[in-house]
């Protein structure tokens, strides 16, 4: 009977070389996620030069822009449609275009 159970719980007979340690597991997460962080958000893009906040910003500004003046608040909160991140690294991505003068 033990045996019975034994085999219904390890099919394979072999269960030590599915397990994965917690440790490895974080390490290989982590180091992915930190490459996708550095590739795909931090660094900027070679066509363009724009972080993808930076080009959600631009997409919104292009489409509220009707020929008058918007406030900063307007621009942020419809970039929150775009970049479901927080208004506040919206404004201060904002902050880094005006201060690199790029296209503002």
């Amino acid at each position: 009977m033990i045996e019975e159970n034994d085999d219904l719980l390890n099919p394979q007979g072999d269960n030590q070389d599915s397990i994965t340690r917690i440790t490895g597991m974080y390490k290989d997460w982590f180091l992915d996620y930190a490459s996708y962080v550095i590739l795909e958000r931090a660094v900027p893009a070679i066509e363009d030069g724009f972080k993808p906040v930076q080009r959600r910003i631009m997409h919104s500004m292009k489409d509220l822009d009707d020929g008058r003046y918007n406030k900063v608040a307007n621009i942020v909160g419809h970039t929150m449609q775009y970049h479901p991140h927080g208004d506040a690294s919206i404004a201060d991505a904002m902050v880094q275009i005006g201060q690199k003068d790029l296209l503002i």
